[in-house]
């Protein structure tokens, strides 16, 4: 009788070898990126690299990203587990938790950059718009995302949409044409992607319209460095994009066939590493990191002491 009890909570499930490989590298990827993305947001607050409101920007889009990463690195570690195991177990409530955050995490990533962008283009476009520019009025509008970010994936929870899929050892919603899943991928990745893009091409014409004008170098000096950081802001989004391509190819797969079997291992393991080279981007686009870096580093290496011998004279 307990036998069968535990075959209808749980599945034996054959375990390739390169489940295994996947999974730890996956979790390698997640845990630098944990790594590097809690010392990158004690370095710039520490150093204050950023004025004010920029600075509460980046700390917002860097939480975000260090959320994203626990949120991956936990669902990389729960596979782990069940392949090690071989086993399956279908109503997991702690699997269904780590899909509902893994939505809401990805969105305001996704959302904290578009915030980003829409700033620097009011700096540009609006200069005497000063209540938009200010810490409050930025501050009100991170936490209008943060909630609305955990609004939207509400309805996913309540309703069932996020099901746990056997063959990848994962929870989501399942890959196929269906209301829920054009639902998140339009909020997650279609607005703010988009945002992002309109708020680059404006902002890229208004500053030749303005280097065409008798405008004074200090204001074309300005709007071209803004422009240089929604450019910056424009690669982070797009990274995430490109390198975690094959899950977007397999969404658009699934609206016409089915996708491959494994297709959440294949797009999770891009994921992973997307969000690792975002990190590592994010600190090659900050200024003076590589300067405090550098200085941080020799002062940890040790000198040794230069010894002079004196020769007595006869």
């Amino acid at each position: 009788m307990e036998m069968v009890n535990f075959m209808n909570d749980s599945t034996l499930i054959k375990t390739e070898l390169w489940f295994l490989a996947f999974d730890i590298i996956s979790i390698i990827s997640t845990l630098l990126s944990i790594i590097f993305g809690l010392l990158y947001l004690f370095i710039i607050i520490r150093h204050k690299t950023y004025s004010p409101v920029q600075m509460l920007l980046v700390c917002n889009s860097s939480v975000a990203i260090i959320l994203l990463s626990c949120i991956l690195l936990n669902m990389a570690i729960f596979t782990l587990q069940h392949d090690l195991q071989q086993s399956s177990e279908k109503n997991n409530p702690f699997c269904i938790i780590l899909g509902f955050f893994g939505y809401c995490t990805d969105g305001l990533q996704n959302y904290s950059y578009l915030l980003t962008a829409v700033y620097q283009y009011i700096s540009v476009v609006y200069p005497n718009k000063i209540i938009w520019r200010t810490i409050k009025f930025q501050f009100c509008l991170i936490l209008v995302i943060w909630i609305v970010c955990i609004l939207y994936s509400l309805p996913l929870l309540v309703t069932g949409q996020i099901i746990y899929n056997i063959d990848n050892q994962i929870c989501q919603i399942p890959l196929r044409l269906s209301l829920p899943m054009v639902y998140v991928a339009t909020i997650i990745y279609i607005i703010p992607n988009s945002g992002i893009l309109a708020v680059y091409i404006k902002l890229t014409r208004y500053v030749h319209r303005m280097s065409s004008r008798a405008i004074s170098n200090h204001t074309i000096f300005h709007a071209r460095r803004e422009l240089k950081l929604v450019q910056r802001t424009f690669i982070l989004s797009n990274t995430l994009i490109v390198i975690g391509l094959p899950y977007m190819i397999f969404v658009l797969m699934s609206f016409f066939t089915s996708p491959p079997k494994y297709h959440f291992r294949i797009a999770y393991i891009c994921a992973d590493i997307s969000v690792l080279v975002v990190v590592i981007i994010g600190y090659c686009f900050t200024p003076k990191i590589g300067a405090i870096l550098r200085k941080k580093l020799s002062r940890s290496t040790p000198v040794e002491p230069i010894t002079i011998r004196y020769t007595a004279r006869t």
